[in-house]
């Protein structure tokens, strides 16, 4: 059974909520360069390492050992004054150098003049002396399947975009339910062709109809904006495919969505913004319309929580900002009355160097009061998304949290995994470490087995080019761990090797009354041939 496991790493929980900051020092510290939905995906900047010294492992322990007490205080001093320190066997001696460099580069990049930096070369020294020369993997425990459920698969193609070379890259699947009687269809953002697309995975075609062409579509939420009845789209727009500071994101509002067609209005309600993750609506001052909470990722200069209040009439919403917090990396903000009192809060998940998970807990008339769920131990800890769920069916919401992001230094690592912050009815919840999964970037709960608890399907990405490449054919891309007590699971594999998924979704799409799986392909090579979109569908024996 899965439960904790002690030796793999764990996060820090940590009471007292964080200051706002811009904290733009990456490594001083290591940034996650992370996203839901693979955000900070696509960094397609490669360090180059011509320069870096080659590892003598002698020489370094010579250097570290007769290295005064003061300045190993100097290094942990400099590198942990915007967050915590990093782990050293986080990385294999051999990606130090690079890491602390573009660490050193931030650093002075930001204009900060307020530190001593350490000879980088002695920081370099430091944490190879610490490291490990490689990253050692161990099997996760896999159980058969020897209860009632099986799957086979469906693909559904979405065919490149005109002008456009590279694959569709899926960042978001979203089952819309248009009655209780009918199966539910399925949303589609394709992050790198720009398209928003409607299918029906329960019909015999089961073909993409493109709702609008945007520019890179990162998330997008279900809501009636207007308050006329008919469902309203509210998408999360990049800006751009790849990392960078720009004004470019936007937060887009697709009106009156019906019957899958082209979207006839698309509206810019926020725009000139970072690059935008994710969009959530809620009344959050409680006047009667929807206004939204924004995830704006940035990347290291921009990046923001911002609350769009809704100032507008029925026909026309109207929006004015609300900063919220200012550091970069936001990735998800799920909306839930996380304290029962009757106003909606939200969740955030900060990823960058910071790695933390805030609750902003709604107290009326534009105030948040800001409470710290949970904090990882690393600043590379690689943060790729969370779900609020009531994993233990003890009637509140915990939180499901994955961290699996390799595109901030384009290695697999072995701490990458799933994790249950349980609420307990104080701050900080308590962390259990559920199981390891190499390059996780998604995971939901729901119940799959049809026995009334939660369980947990998760799926991996990994870029296309990885420096230990060799282990990837070997590793798990799609599981569900089946929860047999309460935070008790067991782990099955549905898939192995095919580590393309940055999206799944979990819908009754056949409506025959059990829960099947929906996972977008992102950037796969073969995804114009072999599909975009897998749909899992799920048989109880």
């Amino acid at each position: 059974m899965i439960n904790h496991e002690p030796s793999l790493p764990n996060l820090q929980v940590d009471s007292r909520a964080a200051p706002l900051s811009t904290g733009k020092y990456w490594l001083i510290g290591l940034a996650a360069i992370a996203v839901a939905l693979v955000l900070a995906a696509l960094e397609s900047v490669k360090r180059s390492t011509p320069d870096a010294p080659p590892v003598t492992p002698a020489l370094e322990s010579t250097r570290v050992a007769s290295s005064s007490d003061q300045t190993v205080q100097e290094i942990v001093t400099f590198c942990s004054a915007c967050h915590v320190i990093p782990k050293s066997d986080s990385f294999p001696k051999d990606a130090w150098y690079d890491e602390v460099k573009r660490g050193y580069d931030f650093y002075y990049l930001s204009g900060r003049k307020d530190l001593d930096p350490p000879p980088m070369q002695t920081v370099v020294n430091y944490f190879r002396a610490r490291a490990p020369a490689t990253l050692a993997f161990r099997q996760a425990k896999t159980e058969p399947n020897l209860n009632r459920i099986s799957f086979r698969s469906t693909e559904i193609v979405i065919p490149r975009s005109a002008g456009k070379l590279t694959s569709p890259a899926i960042s978001f699947v979203c089952r819309l339910s248009r009655s209780m009687k009918s199966a539910p269809d399925l949303l589609v953002s394709d992050m790198a062709g720009g398209g928003v697309f409607w299918c029906q995975p329960a019909s015999p075609e089961h073909s993409m109809r493109k709702i609008a062409t945007l520019r890179n579509p990162a998330a997008t939420s279900i809501c009636d904006l207007n308050g006329n009845g008919d469902p309203d789209l509210v998408v999360a727009d990049l800006g751009s495919f790849q990392p960078a500071d720009h004004n470019q994101g936007q937060v887009i509002w697709l009106p009156d969505f019906q019957n899958g067609g082209p979207s006839q209005v698309i509206q810019s309600l926020c725009e000139n913004m970072g690059r935008v993750a994710d969009v959530q609506p809620a009344d959050f001052d409680g006047d009667g319309d929807l206004d939204l909470v924004v995830a704006e990722f940035g990347w290291h200069k921009t990046g923001r929580i911002l609350c769009l209040r809704n100032n507008g009439d029925a026909r026309s919403p109207q929006f004015v900002p609300q900063i919220l917090d200012t550091r970069p990396g936001a990735i998800h903000v799920p909306v839930v009355d996380l304290n029962q009192d009757g106003r909606p809060d939200f969740v955030a998940l900060i990823s960058q160097e910071f790695e933390v998970i805030e609750a902003f807990l709604n107290r009326g008339d534009g105030v948040f009061e800001k409470q710290r769920l949970a904090t990882a131990d690393d600043p590379a800890f690689g943060s790729s998304g969370i779900q609020l769920a009531d994993l233990d069916g003890d009637g509140d919401q915990d939180v499901l949290y994955a961290n699996g992001d390799t595109f901030d230094s384009s290695l697999i690592k072995p701490d990458h995994g799933i994790q249950w912050l349980e609420n307990t009815g104080s701050f900080p919840f308590v962390l259990h470490r559920l199981t390891s999964m190499p390059g996780v970037h998604r995971a939901l709960a729901g119940d799959l087995d049809g026995d009334g608890d939660l369980d947990i399907v998760a799926a991996s990405h990994l870029p296309a080019t990885t420096r230990n490449e060799s282990i990837r054919g070997r590793l798990d891309s799609l599981i569900w761990l089946e929860q047999r007590q309460p935070g008790q699971f067991l782990r099955h594999v549905l898939e192995t090797g095919n580590c393309v998924h940055a999206a799944i979704e979990l819908a009754d799409f056949d409506n025959d009354g059990d829960l099947d799986i929906a996972t977008g392909w992102f950037l796969n090579r073969e995804a114009a041939t072999q599909g975009a979109v897998t749909i899992w569908w799920s048989g109880l024996r």
